[in-house]
């Protein structure tokens, strides 16, 4: 599979960059819209916007931070859920 960055000028689509398709050959194309970041009033992007377009958000439990190696590896949690 080959993703690639483009946009629709009215008639085409066109990478935004180099791309290396095979000629000649059928291919199957699936459109999704990437998401833009909100600006402020100005125009500019907030740093902590620009960074989650980028990165984007993941949704976990809230003691993710403490509890990491119990999400990661099983290790037993570090603090006992009746003393939260």
């Amino acid at each position: 599979m080959v993703q690639f960055s483009a946009h629709f000028d009215g008639q085409h689509i066109c990478p935004d960059e180099p791309v290396s398709l095979p000629r000649d050959v059928p291919l199957r194309i699936t459109v999704d819209a990437v998401p833009t970041a909100p600006t402020q009033a100005n125009g500019s992007l907030d740093l902590f916007d620009r960074l989650e377009a980028q990165a984007g958000l993941v949704d976990g439990p809230a003691d993710w931070a403490t509890e990491h190696d119990h999400y990661l590896y099983g290790a037993p949690k570090k603090t006992d859920a009746a003393t939260e």
